[in-house]
């Protein structure tokens, strides 16, 4: 069996609630593209939506809120930490 579809079968099995995390649009430099996603849930993550300071801020929203969805916008700047300066929705 492929090792992702096996770290993601892991990831789900372990995991009692998930949220995505996708990318719905960018605008400036971000460090990926529309449609890229993870999964979060309370001790652990599956994929990346580019890593680094953005994120860190998005994999902490998620965990927050594990327990009451909500759709969000998040930017940062050069002075934040991060190399790119965007717009993720």
């Amino acid at each position: 069996m492929n090792s992702k579809v096996q770290s993601l079968r892991d990831f789900l099995a372990s995991a009692d609630r998930i949220a995505l995390v996708e990318v719905a649009g960018t605008k400036g430099s971000t460090p990926r593209e529309k449609g890229a996603f993870m999964l979060v849930s309370r001790a652990a993550i599956f994929g990346t939506i580019g890593g680094g300071q953005l994120e860190y801020m998005a994999i902490d929203k998620a965990r927050q809120m594990l327990f009451s969805p909500l759709e969000g916008e998040m930017s940062a700047k050069p002075t934040e930490g991060v190399l790119s300066e965007g717009t993720a929705r």
